[in-house]
């Protein structure tokens, strides 16, 4: 019994420190409070062939998460900042 208890305590471990170190090669970018903003910000980054990884709503939160790797932040950011920035210049 104690044995049983040992190894699912060892998976739970072994497993959640595999998930950290997933999670440390993605970077939080945008959270969208609609899915219009969500979709739209989706749209712009595949457009550029940006990886990106999201994670929906859940009844505790309201928002959309949209995640960018590391390595892809700086170019995914500045995209971002570009496009919306032209978008509100055009309808002024």
């Amino acid at each position: 019994m104690y044995v049983l208890i040992a190894v699912l305590c060892l998976f739970f471990v072994i497993y959640s420190l595999y998930r950290s170190h997933q999670n440390a090669k993605w970077k939080l970018i945008n959270s969208s409070l609609t899915k219009d903003e969500f979709f739209q910000v989706l749209d712009i980054l595949s457009s550029a062939n940006i990886r990106y990884k999201v994670q929906p709503p859940t009844p505790r939160k309201s928002h959309y998460d949209i995640y960018v790797q590391i390595d892809d932040e700086v170019s995914a950011i500045y995209l971002l900042q570009t496009v919306i920035l032209s978008e509100n210049r055009v309808t002024k």
